[in-house]
Parts: C-alpha cells; sequence; structure tokens
C-alpha cells in the first residue's frame, strides 16, 4: 500500500492531518488545516485575510492649471567692467596732484600703502572693489564697461532625439568645466 502524499495548508503552511476543509476566502476556494478553519472558515462568505471596517479613501486629483506664458523680457545689453589699460599712469598722476604721501592717502581711501604704491607703478591691476575706491576719491575713472554681444539662444525642435555623438560632446564639455 503507497503512502499518501501530505497535504499542507494554503494559509499557513502546516501539514494537514485529517481530511482538511475547503473554505472560500477572497474568492478561492482553498484547502486549510483545523487552526485555520477555526479562524477564517466560520466568516461569512467573501471574508478577507486584510484588515476591514474602514472605507477605502477616493483621492480626487485635479489637473494642474496650466503656467501663464512667460512674459517677453526686455533684454539689456550684457557688459562687463574692465581695468582700463593706462590705470597706473592715471592714479600716478591723481596722487601727485593731491600733493599727499602714500601713507596719508593709504588711511583716506582704504588701501593698504604696499597696495596703492604697487597700482601707482603699474606692478599690479587693481580689483574692481578697489579701482571703485580709487574713482571716488580721485575722481577719475579707472573703470570701462564693455559690453557683450547678446547671443541668439539655439532653439532645439520638440522631436529632435539626441544621437549617441550629441551626448559625448555633452559630456565633454561638462568635464572642461
Amino acid at each position: 500500500m503507497a503512502k499518501a502524499k501530505p497535504k499542507y495548508c494554503e494559509i499557513c503552511g502546516a501539514p494537514i492531518r485529517g481530511p482538511g476543509h475547503r473554505i472560500r476566502l477572497e474568492g478561492a476556494e482553498v484547502l486549510v488545516c483545523d487552526r485555520c478553519y477555526e479562524k477564517y472558515g466560520r466568516k461569512k462568505a467573501g471574508f478577507s485575510i486584510m484588515p476591514t471596517g474602514r472605507q477605502p479613501v477616493r483621492r480626487t486629483y485635479s489637473r494642474p492649471k496650466p503656467k501663464p506664458a512667460p512674459k517677453p523680457r526686455t533684454e539689456r545689453p550684457l557688459y562687463t567692467e574692465e581695468i582700463v589699460e593706462d590705470f597706473a599712469e592715471r592714479v600716478y598722476r591723481a596722487i601727485q596732484r593731491s600733493g599727499k604721501s602714500y601713507e596719508e592717502l593709504s588711511h583716506e581711501i582704504g588701501l593698504s600703502m604696499k597696495d596703492l604704491r604697487a597700482i601707482a607703478h603699474g606692478y599690479r591691476e587693481p580689483t574692481i572693489k578697489e579701482a571703485k575706491k580709487l574713482e571716488k576719491y580721485f575722481k577719475i575713472t579707472l573703470i570701462e564697461r564693455v559690453e557683450e554681444e547678446v547671443k541668439e539662444k539655439v532653439t532645439i525642435p520638440k522631436d529632435y532625439e539626441p544621437t549617441l555623438g550629441d551626448i559625448a560632446n555633452i559630456k565633454i564639455r561638462k568635464r572642461k568645466k
């Protein structure tokens, strides 16, 4: 006589002694052990082991309102500030006209004596901040505005799909910056 293959509970996985019980659980008919039958078998049909008693939450989603079209910006020309080429000569002449010593001027302007001398003799170019201090004190022009051309922004068509070469070029450019 061949030994019967043991049956296992389809809920807890325990071996079933005896014939087992067939119950309907969430619309499916399952074979369960005595313990699971005690828990789930005597309940009403359509019972779910999922928590109940709460109504499903219905969320309503409203479509996001379209953003208004951006207003066309009135583009003002871009410019950079640069120090004039003959800054040393202009500063040196202004110092001579003032008739004051480098020490007196350094306290009044707010620059060190060393920096003032270096700028006046052309050993180094003043920073924009230093140049503004000198301009204000001596009433001379050391900074000039250089306007840059506004480059037309390249527009890419919406249906454009980049090639592998385009992507490789983009990555190379990013690495350089």
